[in-house]
């Protein structure tokens, strides 16, 4: 997106005073040079506040104490724009006031009367991020669509800053290099935007993994809810068996159900069916009786064979419990008394040395072999001590699993004695029989009745299936996206666009360097050493002369990189504009010149400190040409112009110099500002 500075402008409380114009030049390397408190470094704020931060980081003091309005006049692809916002004064909303204009004949939008039909021109934050932001071609992907601000916020122009601004907190910063990344939302913000800008991702895609996101939480949520409906369901088991069973005592049935591995739906289908044949009168089911005295046979096999395991068990227990015993009744008396009576070996091989005895003080080594023997015994010992608490873990672990295991066991033989009773306590009175059969049918009824209420519906798998037909299609559909946007190639056309600029720039080692960039991972950069291959973090190498020039590799080779993306059918999202604060502040201090000092080895210093210096200015005329002068650059610095003397596509904007007494001070706050009452 085209977006570049024309003006800045500062409208002063004092109504007699006319605004402060800044006037840049936006196919320059535009500079603005001078002493340190003059303002350099707030116009980054000024710029950021204008373009609808919302935050007013503009510093306080003479800056905030007299300026009402702060306002920036840009060129937007191909309108003219005029954007101002009241001084915050402490308040947590401001005014914001727009204008688009038609430049004819160079009849600017004038900056003087507009102000006094200023409630004519006013807007609130969001209409001013829309209108930017539809112009850059962002749109909503939030996950929530009444989400305007945090996390779930969709991706503005608001988040390219970081690819704008480079402050003197950041231009050398080993750790940060991105602007407006002091936060986790922000961090996180930038991190979904990357992939956007870098032109590896498109909306659709985005868009598509949103979806995908929405839908893998809905199927776990479905899922969820489908499993704990279904545990429930099965957890039946136990209690309908047993009507199973005292349906085979009344010759209902001669189906076979293993009461082991038989489900609940196979129960319940054989209980309806006995409810539609008792209500069709028919008693007795041929083969029930065989079915009668085969069930008990094979409910008492179970039986015998459940018994016999929690026999063993129930030994097995028994045995741990005692060798644990055993083992603490050792560990107690035995081991450690015997580390007690050895604890002051210790204290006697240290008294003497090694030719001495600790006893007698004679010489010999007699008793100090006799002392490190017994020495080595004691560290045997303490070996055992640390073996056995270690031990006691697993056998509480082994104690542990085998009581439940006896619960469980003694919970199946229950179940088992339960329907093996319900099989044998025939009804004596034979006539009674019919009256509780349908005693007995109105019972299952009632139960059949309770499990359709606790059932795992067919619409809820229905919906489930439908869920994850839709997550297979979309995948899909997401995979064949990002086979046309190819991730690797990005990255590698972007580091290699970066590697130009470091080999312009002073630093160490450069011809082995280069920036990888992988932002869904982290936002800041690594460095690769071409040489071994190994990628370690930009904290770790070097001085904060290495850190400003990587900075500024990254940033000149970032914007040439958004440049070409339209060449590939991309969009470029990043506004044309990068603005530096004091690049050279890593180099020499602002007072430095060349009769600096008479010492030689502090005069090659500084000699090498210009020459660096020139540099910076030389790789950024270098990427104006380079990208045909469609980027704008805005350097605030300390260095005089005489550091970029006879390089092209130099602005110098203004300079900060002169004394507060004297007619040549220059500041971004004037002289006749400041004495007005």
């Amino acid at each position: 997106m085209k977006l570049k500075i024309k003006n800045i402008i500062l409208y002063p409380y004092n109504k007699e005073l006319k605004p402060r114009v800044i006037r840049f030049d936006t196919e320059k390397v535009n500079v603005i040079t001078g002493y340190s408190q003059r303002g350099k470094s707030a116009i980054i704020s000024i710029i950021d506040y204008c373009l609808g931060s919302s935050d007013c980081h503009i510093p306080i003091g003479k800056i905030r104490e007299n300026v009402d309005k702060f306002a920036i006049d840009i060129v937007l692809n191909d309108l003219n724009v005029f954007i101002a916002r009241d001084n915050p004064e402490g308040l947590s909303r401001t005014n914001i006031y727009y204008n688009i204009y038609e430049d004819k004949a160079n009849m600017v939008f004038s900056f003087d009367s507009w102000i006094n039909n200023a409630d004519d021109f006013k807007v609130n934050r969001d209409v001013l991020k829309q209108f930017i932001g539809e112009i850059a071609g962002f749109e909503n992907v939030s996950e929530n669509e009444e989400s305007k601000s945090g996390f779930d916020a969709p991706a503005s122009f608001r988040d390219t800053t970081a690819f704008q601004f480079q402050p003197q907190n950041i231009i050398a910063n080993p750790t940060t290099i991105f602007y407006n990344t002091d936060t986790f939302e922000h961090l996180k913000r930038l991190k979904t935007l990357f992939p956007l800008v870098l032109g590896y991702k498109s909306y659709e895609i985005l868009k598509l993994e949103k979806e995908i996101d929405n839908l893998e939480k809905e199927e776990k949520e479905k899922r969820k809810k489908y499993e704990d409906l279904k545990s429930l369901y099965e957890n039946w088991q136990s209690d309908i068996y047993e009507y199973y069973s005292k349906a085979i005592s009344l010759g209902l049935t001669n189906s076979d159900i293993n009461i082991e591995t038989a489900k609940v739906n196979q129960i319940k289908n054989e209980l309806s069916k006995i409810v539609v044949n008792v209500k069709n009168n028919i008693f007795f089911k041929e083969g029930s009786s065989l079915r009668f005295s085969e069930k008990i046979e094979d409910l008492d096999k179970q039986r015998v064979l459940k018994s016999r395991e929690l026999d063993e068990l129930k030994i097995d227990l028994s045995k741990i419990e005692q060798f644990d015993r055993s083992k603490d009744i050792y560990i107690s008396s035995v081991v450690k008394e015997l580390d007690n009576r050895l604890k002051p070996i210790d204290w006697f091989l240290e008294q003497n040395g090694i030719d001495v005895c600790p006893f007698c003080d004679s010489k010999s080594d007699k008793a100090i072999n006799e002392l490190l023997s017994l020495k080595i015994e004691k560290d045997k010992n303490l070996f055992i001590i640390e073996e056995s608490i270690s031990s006691e873990f697993s056998f509480e672990k082994e104690k542990y699993n085998l009581k439940n295991k006896i619960v469980e066991i003694e919970k199946s033989i229950a179940i088992l004695d339960s329907n093996m009773n319900i099989l044998i306590s025939e009804n004596k009175d034979y006539y009674k029989k019919y009256q509780g059969i349908f005693e007995f049918v109105g019972k299952i009824e009632h139960v059949l009745e309770n499990l359709d209420k606790i059932s795992p519906t067919s619409d809820l798998l229905i919906k489930l299936e439908e869920l994850l037909a839709n997550l297979i299609r979309k995948r899909n559909s997401l995979k064949k996206l990002k086979e046309k946007f190819d991730k690797e190639s990005s990255l590698t056309k972007v580091t290699n666009t970066i590697s130009n600029y470091i080999k312009l720039l002073p630093i160490e080692q450069k011809e082995y360097r280069k920036v990888k960039l992988d932002p869904e991972n982290s936002v800041g950069i690594k460095i690769e050493d071409t040489k071994s291959h190994n990628i370690t973090f930009l904290s770790k190498l070097g001085s904060g002369a290495n850190h400003m020039c990587y900075h500024l590799a990254t940033l000149l080779g970032l914007h040439e990189y958004f440049l070409k993306l339209p060449e590939e059918g991309k969009k470029n999202y990043i506004s044309s504009f990068l603005v530096l604060d004091q690049p050279s502040q890593v180099y020499f201090p602002e007072n430095f010149n060349e009769d600096y000092t008479t010492n030689p080895e502090k005069k090659e210093k500084i000699s090498e400190d210009i020459k660096n210096t020139t540099q910076i200015f030389k790789t950024c005329s270098y990427f104006m040409e380079k990208t045909n002068f469609q980027t704008q650059i805005i350097i605030l610095e300390h260095a005089p112009k005489e550091t970029w003397k006879g390089i092209p596509n130099i602005h110098l904007v203004e300079e900060w110099r002169g004394d507060i007494n004297e007619d040549d001070y220059n500041a971004l706050i004037q002289k006749d500002w400041l004495n007005y009452d």
